[in-house]
């Protein structure tokens, strides 16, 4: 048998409490991510409010409690003296660990001091950008000061405070922070792109999406990157937007290739209306059958552009009835082109050996209006499940008009699991009388989902006599 070994105890402390037993800023918390800063800025105003007999910072440090033996007691924090109007630094001049508690501290009279004591010290420069978007004015305009010369400073690397910068800019008083960096850390870094659009707040990454491309960060390589990865859908279409207006006559770079084959639908409609633009308009037959019908009406528009007939190119596609291979899409762009001739090339391909055209075919005809109920019911003994739901669905409106026995024998024991699962939808569509009378004998029956819905048919009331139900 294998022993396991023993787990010594671990503790773990949250930046704020780290800071209080005296780490600098480095071994406090992840000084490269913005959210990291915004939490602490959250987090040190409750625990510093309204504190009162508290001991010094000095004392805890004194009775170890920085090794982990003891409690943290954030009583022992700076606070703000309201007879000495001034904080009560265990140390003079304070460390950088007791600077950034009270820069973040609840009371502003606090906060205000602390920003004296950051000259000089490029690691509190996040903190000092925090406060000049402060919400008390006092706070806020001497920040301001003190960060217009700290960015000019020998030891300041502006271009490391921008996402910081940008996140700010979501609060009332940000706008200043940001704009200043910016104008601070020019030329900016290749790499920001990246660090901005992994933010964890959709706003961030969108405010630097388009940052980077208003500066001109982002290379095609970069944009065709967010364009098919980005998590959010404005980030896609925005560098979407951007990639395709550098498409050229040509297109010589080959910028529509990967948008032509993304999984978004959006990015591949947009890039086929750019193939006539980029002069690669006869290549829009490929996208015909695309399976979007907003792809495909991009590709008949490029191709009208062309002097080309869309109707032709479906025709051709739709006119071998077992033709292997046949896309789906090609069947719904022919009934979507308006082509007179549409339901006689569709209602042989009804038959076609492979059940994913059988059933694109059926939804075509349904678009057309051109499909029977006697079709349909045809249709719900097929082996292939798509084809049958799609029947089902195109029935539901004539349920009426269909034989209650028919009805009865699509949920029969025997019947394969997905005839009965889409007779079992078409049943309640039906009147409650119906479905009480055909279930009845299925409360015990090896479908759950046939017995679930016999034994709730079983217990539902019927409707009022009269009452149209």
């Amino acid at each position: 048998m294998r022993h396991l070994i023993p787990l010594s105890p671990t503790l773990y402390l949250p930046p704020r409490d780290r800071l209080l037993l005296g780490k600098p800023l480095a071994a406090a918390l992840d000084t490269a991510d913005p959210e990291a800063w915004v939490d602490l800025d959250r987090r040190i105003p409750s625990a510093t409010a309204w504190r009162i007999g508290v001991r010094s910072l000095r004392s805890l440090l004194r009775e170890q409690h920085a090794d982990g033996h003891g409690s943290v007691d954030w009583a022992a924090a700076p606070r703000w003296d309201e007879e000495a109007r001034d904080v009560t630094w265990s140390q003079f001049p304070p460390s950088e660990a007791e600077i950034a508690l009270v820069l973040c501290h609840d009371r502003w009279q606090a906060r205000e001091a602390a920003l004296a004591f950051t000259q000089g010290r490029p690691a509190l420069l996040p903190l000092l950008l925090v406060r000049c978007a402060d919400r008390r004015t006092q706070v806020r305009e001497r920040a301001r000061l003190m960060m217009g010369a700290a960015l000019h400073g020998p030891e300041a690397e502006p271009s490391e405070l921008v996402p910081l910068a940008l996140r700010l800019s979501l609060r009332p008083h940000g706008g200043w922070a940001l704009e200043r960096i910016l104008a601070a850390a020019e030329p900016l870094p290749a790499a920001l792109p990246s660090r901005l659009c992994a933010s964890p707040l959709a706003r961030v990454r969108i405010l630097g999406a388009r940052l980077s491309l208003e500066r001109g960060l982002l290379t095609p390589a970069g944009l065709t990157e967010l364009a098919l990865t980005a998590r959010d859908r404005a980030v896609r279409h925005l560098c979407t937007g951007a990639l395709l207006a550098r498409v050229s006559a040509g297109d010589p770079e080959r910028l529509l290739d990967p948008l032509l084959t993304a999984s978004s639908a959006v990015a591949r409609s947009s890039a086929v209306t750019a193939l006539h633009r980029a002069g690669r308009g006869p290549e829009a037959a490929f996208h015909l059958a695309d399976p979007s019908a907003r792809v495909r009406s991009a590709a008949r528009l490029v191709l009208r552009m062309e002097g080309r007939d869309p109707q032709e190119l479906y025709r051709a596609l739709c006119a071998d009835p077992v033709a292997p291979g046949l896309a789906p899409g090609a069947l719904f762009g022919l009934a979507e082109s308006g082509e007179p001739g549409a339901t006689t090339l569709l209602r042989p391909l009804t038959a076609h050996p492979e059940g994913r055209v059988r059933a694109a075919a059926i939804a075509a005809l349904r678009m057309l209006d051109a499909i029977s109920p006697d079709e349909l019911m045809a249709a719900m003994d097929d082996p292939h499940p798509p084809v049958v739901r799609t029947a089902c669905k195109a029935l539901v409106p004539y349920v009426l008009l269909v034989p209650e026995a028919w009805l009865a024998s699509l949920v029969a024991p025997g019947r394969p699991r997905h005839v009965r699962r889409s007779g079992l939808r078409l049943l309640c569509a039906h009147s409650l009388a119906l479905r009480k009378r055909v279930l009845a004998a299925l409360e015990e029956d090896e479908d759950p989902e046939v017995a679930h819905e016999a034994q709730r048919a079983r217990y539902e009331p019927l409707p009022p006599a009269g009452s149209g139900g």
